[in-house]
């Protein structure tokens, strides 16, 4: 071989090289980083444990076949469910992970702490279990909500518990946090207009552990129809045993009936055992849905981590579902997700439909299922909504 066949060689040699490395390099390109802001410990760590698994069944899903080419992977940091170590597990993803996207938190004290962070970073938040109003409005660009809102929920359980179950006079429980002084208050307000009588409001710090105090006093309150309770599971369950054992809810041989929200995971029940009679409250998730997303999410989910899903597992699968169905519709940055999550609209998943307002709020109101716990501690399901 002659010098200049030599030169001609290597050139081309290098050519296919570099042209095979950026072909490998772009195809590593295509992946959409999404970060996970869960709570892996604390008091919510339940959340962060369900909300893993849902994420994690709904990429491998995703990943057999790509969206428009592109693959998604994940990487979460325990937030916690509260604003300091939130924030600290927001700044080393933005700084490490460099995300495209954000999902989380299940808290709205920790959601609150890392949504300017977000904005500032230009990366979209897509948050499924956060309640408090603040978080959609007045309005972020950058922060999306798929379940309703406080005021949403409370307007809707309030009315319920006044013209279904005909209650007239209430009892108010719930942890000292955004969530559940808003959700209390938007219950309170709704349920006055309506007629009804709210005879205590009641409000504790995330430390107490004895509700016995609390449950006297409601016992003494006389004739109450409903207790609604805004807390996370492990004072949730305390709660609900200390109401029956002081004769006031169904469980103990009482008349109240207590109402709950989407904070207690499935499985409450058989924790508070007879306690949780009559106990009526609303997940973003109705197994015994028959519509095919549903019983398809079902049937995998029981296959991949042999148990039924839960309502946090369908609400993160849903999170995931939602990017895809942008990405599936042109976006491939922070930008064109937060662009194309903004116009979403007919999207149906496993715990209902999503379609954002200006405030980037989802206004479906079919993503909340109310469930009523029978004597067997099994649930039946409403159909109010």
């Amino acid at each position: 071989m002659d010098k200049r066949s030599s030169v001609f060689f290597l050139g081309a040699a290098a050519i296919i090289a570099l042209a095979g490395f950026t072909a490998e390099a772009s195809a590593q390109d295509k992946v959409i980083r999404i970060g996970g802001l869960f709570p892996m410990s604390g008091p919510g760590a339940y959340f962060g444990a369900q909300d893993k698994q849902g994420i994690e069944l709904a990429i491998d899903q995703l990943n057999k076949t790509g969206v428009n080419g592109y693959k998604f992977e994940v990487r979460f940091e325990d937030s916690a469910c509260s604003p300091l170590p939130a924030t600290q597990a927001a700044k080393r993803l933005l700084d490490q992970y460099k995300p495209h996207v954000v999902i989380g938190e299940e808290c709205s004290d920790a959601t609150l702490a890392v949504m300017p962070l977000m904005a500032q970073a230009k990366v979209p938040l897509l948050n499924a279990g956060s309640s408090s109003i603040k978080v959609t409005d007045p309005g972020n660009p950058w922060t999306f909500r798929i379940m309703p809102n406080e005021v949403m929920q409370g307007v809707d359980i309030a009315t319920n518990a006044y013209k279904r179950l005909n209650a007239r006079k209430a009892a108010l429980l719930y942890e000292n946090t955004n969530a559940g002084i808003g959700n209390a208050k938007v219950f309170a307000e709704t349920f006055k207009n309506l007629g009804g009588e709210i005879l205590a409001e009641i409000g504790f710090g995330r430390d107490v552990n004895d509700f016995t105090a609390i449950a006297t006093r409601v016992a003494g309150l006389g004739k109450v129809d409903v207790i609604p309770t805004y807390t996370l599971e492990g004072q949730g369950l305390r709660i609900t045993q200390a109401l029956a054992q002081a004769s006031v809810t169904k469980g103990g041989g009482g008349q109240a009936i207590q109402l709950g929200t989407i904070w207690l995971p499935f499985g409450f029940e058989q924790k508070a055992g007879k306690a949780a009679l009559g106990y009526v409250r609303i997940v973003q998730f109705d197994p015994t849905d028959k519509r095919g997303v549903v019983q398809d999410f079902v049937g995998t989910f029981t296959a991949k981590y042999n148990q039924a899903p839960t309502h946090i597992n369908a609400h993160a699968f849903d999170q995931i579902l939602v990017i895809a169905d942008a990405v599936r519709r042109g976006a491939t940055d922070s930008q064109s997700i937060r662009d194309l999550m903004a116009t979403t609209k007919g999207f149906a998943g496993v715990t209902g439909s999503v379609e954002f307002d200006k405030s980037n709020q989802n206004i479906k109101m079919d993503t909340i299922h109310y469930m009523e716990t029978l004597p067997d501690l099994s649930w039946k399901a409403l159909g109010w909504n």
